[in-house]
């Protein structure tokens, strides 16, 4: 076997590798693991009044946890040590159940500190809509009463910014900001599909209503002239004065017909799907918290069976 085959069979297994490679980022691109944890989903812990006290252990934990006398008090038995690591009575004994005892604090001290950290990312960066709604209905069913035009202008500048900002083909806004990786795996696929229909139904409308408008259409629409909803985002997003003028008849248009509700779903969910690297840090302290936390259990939980099954 010469060097060239040798190099050829190892192009071939390279080529193959990063095939498979770009095929499962690709696939787990598609899943948008990012969406899959709105903050309407971090809201169900982060709401919690127990966890909202984890706040003080990582500045108060050492204090507290590692006091000669709570390390006395939770000290583990040792005669339940002695069955657990099958030791003999004695010096030995003592010390493996104070190095157990310390151990399982130590799991204690930084499961709680993640916990708390997650609690203070969620109390900062959570909207204030997601913190006081807990689902779509709830805000809707509260707030379509209180609506006024002015507001529905605020919302739509709001729903068409984060419109542009999963439109993940757009780089020219958030290229520098957030990568296209990241974007494409975080985009709401529900909240874009709502997007583009509410869109072109007030679009549509807003052209009826001013079929004599001086506003050149074809700005909006794309090569075969329908509708271009990216376009129509970007303007609402990003408007100049005349363009304002353009988002403001839209957004009228929508709070006086059917589409009302829509746009306050529209609005909850950019809310929801908002601040996805801080969405991504809560959650993952509150994962590596309780991980810490179970870590310690599942161990006395393996050695309590153990012992029990162990003639």
């Amino acid at each position: 076997m010469n060097v060239t085959s040798i190099s050829a069979k190892i192009s071939g297994i390279v080529s193959a590798l990063r095939t498979r490679w770009n095929s499962a980022l690709y696939r787990s691109l598609e899943n948008h693991p990012i969406a899959k944890v709105p903050w309407s989903a971090i809201r169900r812990i982060g709401q919690s009044r127990l966890l909202a006290f984890t706040i003080i252990v990582p500045f108060l934990g050492s204090t507290i946890l590692f006091n000669q006398t709570v390390v006395d008090a939770l000290a583990l038995s040792p005669e339940l040590v002695r069955r657990w690591l099958h030791l003999d009575s004695g010096d030995q004994l003592k010390e493996s159940a104070h190095a157990l005892t310390l151990t399982r604090l130590y799991y204690a001290y930084f499961g709680l500190s993640f916990l708390g950290f997650g609690s203070a990312l969620f109390g900062l960066f959570c909207p204030t809509t997601i913190k006081d709604y807990s689902s779509v209905t709830a805000y809707q069913a509260t707030e379509a009463p209180f609506a006024s035009k002015p507001r529905f202008r605020i919302m739509l500048r709001q729903i068409g910014y984060e419109a542009c900002y999963w439109d993940w083909f757009d780089e020219d806004q958030f290229l520098f900001t957030s990568p296209v990786w990241f974007r494409r795996a975080g985009a709401p696929t529900d909240f874009q599909i709502l997007f583009n229909t509410v869109m072109l139904e007030i679009y549509g409308t807003w052209g009826s209503a001013h079929p004599e408008s001086d506003l050149d259409a074809e700005v909006y629409e794309d090569r075969r002239g329908h509708p271009d909803t990216s376009k129509l985002a970007r303007a609402m997003a990003f408007p100049n004065r005349i363009q304002s003028i353009f988002v403001d008849e839209l957004a009228d248009n929508a709070f006086d017909q059917g589409t009302r509700s829509d746009v306050l779903a529209l609005a909850y969910m950019a809310h929801d799907n908002s601040k996805p690297a801080l969405r991504l840090c809560t959650a993952s302290c509150y994962a590596i918290g309780f991980l810490l936390l179970l870590i310690p259990t599942a161990q006395t939980f393996y050695s309590v069976m153990l012992s029990l099954l162990a003639p």
